[in-house]
């Protein structure tokens, strides 16, 4: 492994253990196993493009299934169809509204990070953070070092979950997904409901039409 490289996957193993408490001691033999990429992977359903939307495909009547509540609680804002945002980004906030009350609401997203090459600029960085084109130490390595991740089997090239952040990572052939389950991670009511996160987040990646 390049010197760079290592500097690199270590900057951000520092990163990841200070967040959220979610911190393991470091397996070495299991950020050397990369049995986690789905040999079996047939394409994209959905391919990265400029310009792209990250959610059209997914409704507010789905999301409002999995929450329970009305059609008109869930605000999808999708920032490549809002004049609100002056950057295009392929992502979209999500907001479930839970009662009248201000502030009582759970958030979500789902953002689309393109692939970066190693020859162009911060591929370096992208390749250690999981985003460049040798993504696979990159996600042993967040594997590996946090309690709350599992593999999910049979998603794309590869699904990593995190629980500490209600998020699932999915990696297609130019781009990862990011889908982060609506919650709020300090309001009592909402933990005592123990929601499945996991299996909300797997249902988004499939409303939206990036997996079956």
């Amino acid at each position: 492994m390049k010197l760079k490289k290592i500097v690199m996957l270590g900057a951000l193993a520092m990163v990841l253990v200070s967040c959220f408490g979610d911190r393991k001691a470091m397996d070495i033999a299991e950020m050397g196993d990369t049995s986690f990429v789905n040999e079996n992977f047939k394409g994209n359903l959905i391919n990265y493009k400029e310009g792209m939307s990250g959610c059209d495909k997914l409704s507010a009547g789905f999301l409002a299934s999995q929450y329970n509540v009305a059609t008109s609680a869930v605000i999808i804002e999708d920032p490549t169809k809002s004049d609100r945002y002056a950057i295009k980004k392929p992502s979209c906030m999500i907001h479930v509204k839970m009662s009248d009350q201000k502030f009582d609401h759970l958030t979500g997203s789902i953002g689309v990070i393109k692939e970066v090459k190693a020859d162009e600029f911060m591929g370096d960085v992208a390749q250690a953070a999981g985003t460049g084109e040798e993504w696979e130490e990159a996600w042993a390595l967040k594997k590996s070092l946090r309690k709350s991740t599992e593999w999910i089997p049979n998603m794309g090239k590869a699904a990593l979950w995190i629980g500490a952040q209600r998020t699932l990572e999915v990696k297609f052939d130019g781009y990862t997904l990011v889908v982060m389950a609506p919650g709020a991670p300090f309001n009592d009511i909402e933990k005592a409901k123990n929601r499945d996160y996991k299996a909300i987040a797997i249902a988004m990646a499939k409303a939206a039409g990036y997996t079956n």
